[in-house]
């Protein structure tokens, strides 16, 4: 039996590590493009900003800890293509230039996502992305290089990772501009909520530039020294490109894998695409939302880890000729936290937009608390954003951008969405407190009976 595992990281490698633990003697090759394996993506920016010293810091287990463990990896290997008929796999080494075949009996794709680079001049010669830990080592060591007074960079792309460079760059006295060509920061969340991170990255010193289109990078003798919108330019020595990425589905189609509905892999809820003998998980493949019953690609190492163990399991059950294995991935509810200047950042469920999209007849609402109780110095703030579907209750979504206690409420409030859990149920939920963490109603309850009285529900507590 030989499992081969196409991605190195979060999923390939936990699904790797399972069926190796599982099945002794079944033959486990990973085959990964980069120098890494298993590592914190999400870790670089804390590693360009400084907050980590050294990137093997970001490395969770090393190729020799894996080969350890009896997993055969090949780094620096580039998977080419797929023969489904023949279970190969062509594959190049990327040092040697030399292409060879790697037979399967199952295979498991798990190569993630690629950086979408604007189509404009300049972009791909000077801009730099850091999708990948290699990636981050150029980028630390090029701003490391920079000499001068003046150290310009702008960062294009105002989501998670922009946000987070933009401000390690100015914690390292750069002078950093985030550029986007939507109307508001951060897209995951409502526009009113965005609202307060800007306002927040702007005091900290990012210059926050709105509503532009990037239109040319312009350098001379390998070095940027400009940034062309349709607004405006802006000198820079570097310029760093956020903008999103892509699924990798090209050599999975081309075998003959269908696509979902949201442009990543279609697979069943034990990891299993159209193919017969291959399996895809992490950010290549689509899931379904548990509020509103489509399917997303989300691109998240959490994600990532629960659908490699899915996998993992269901390989094993396959391989032992067991049939199906016994756990499946029901799918997601959109949760994600981040840290900006000292204030947490955090949303679950469906935005507003998104509900109307759905055609959810529901009610919002949004007020503004404290963190802690009252009465405590140094009491915190929270903007907090919340919806309930109407007639059932049903809790849609909430938000939140505070300065201390979002990463407890935003899981909470996770649950509820996941579970269906109600604005009349959650206004009596057993929720704990102490003055350091909230008031005698937490603000996730406080919501929850504003929601019900809106919504004409009953009982309004």
């Amino acid at each position: 039996m030989r499992l081969l595992v196409l991605g190195a990281d979060a999923a390939g490698m936990t699904a790797a590590s399972h069926v190796r633990r599982e099945l002794p003697a079944a033959e486990v090759v990973a085959i990964e493009r980069g120098p890494y394996t298993s590592y914190s993506m999400c870790g670089i920016p804390y590693y360009v900003g400084q907050e980590v010293d050294r990137a093997s810091d970001l490395v969770v287990r090393t190729p020799e800890q894996h080969r350890e463990a009896g997993i055969t990896v090949h780094l620096r290997t580039e998977a080419l293509a797929i023969d489904p008929g023949a279970r190969r796999v062509r594959v190049r080494d990327l040092q040697s230039g030399a292409a060879r075949e790697e037979p399967y009996d199952a295979l498991l794709y798990a190569v993630g996502a690629h950086p979408s680079l604007p189509t404009v001049a300049g972009a791909e010669e000077f801009g730099r992305v850091v999708h990948t830990l290699d990636e981050g080592e150029r980028l630390r060591g090029e701003l490391d290089a920079l000499e001068g007074d003046i150290k310009r960079v702008v960062v294009v792309g105002a989501g998670y990772i922009g946000m987070e460079l933009a401000e390690a760059l100015v914690r390292r006295g750069f002078e950093a501009t985030l550029l986007d060509r939507s109307s508001q920061v951060m897209r995951q969340l409502d526009p009113e909520m965005a609202e307060h991170v800007e306002r927040i990255l702007i005091d900290f010193g990012v210059g926050v530039r709105l509503g532009e289109e990037l239109r040319e990078v312009r350098g001379h003798d390998g070095r940027c020294y400009e940034v062309v919108t349709d607004l405006g330019i802006y000198p820079a020595e570097g310029v760093v490109i956020a903008a999103g990425s892509r699924p990798n589905v090209d050599m999975a189609v081309e075998a003959g894998c269908e696509l979902g509905t949201s442009g990543a892999l279609l697979v069943d809820e034990r990891m299993r695409t159209s193919v017969d003998g291959i399996w895809a998980a992490g950010d290549c493949v689509e899931s379904v939302n548990l509020v509103h019953g489509g399917r997303r690609n989300v691109q998240l190492g959490t994600h990532a880890n629960k659908q490699g163990r899915v996998a993992g399991i269901d390989l094993v059950s396959m391989l032992s000729g067991h049939g199906p294995g016994e756990a499946t991935f029901p799918g997601h509810v959109g949760t994600a936290i981040t840290k900006v200047c000292e204030w947490e950042i955090a949303r679950t469920g469906l935005q507003e937009a998104e509900v109307q999209q759905a055609g959810i007849d529901y009610a919002a609402i949004a007020f503004t608390g404290t963190a802690k109780a009252g009465y405590l110095p140094d009491a915190g703030t929270v903007h907090v954003k919340m919806l309930a579907e109407a007639g059932t209750g049903r809790m849609l979504g909430a938000q939140f951008v505070g300065n201390t206690n979002v990463g407890k409420r935003i899981d909470v409030a996770a649950t509820w969405c996941q579970l269906g859990v109600t604005v009349q149920q959650a206004q009596f939920l057993d929720l704990s407190y102490a003055p350091p963490f909230g008031g005698v109603w937490d603000l996730l309850q406080v919501g929850a009976r504003k929601l019900t009285r809106k919504l004409g529900l009953s009982p309004a507590l």
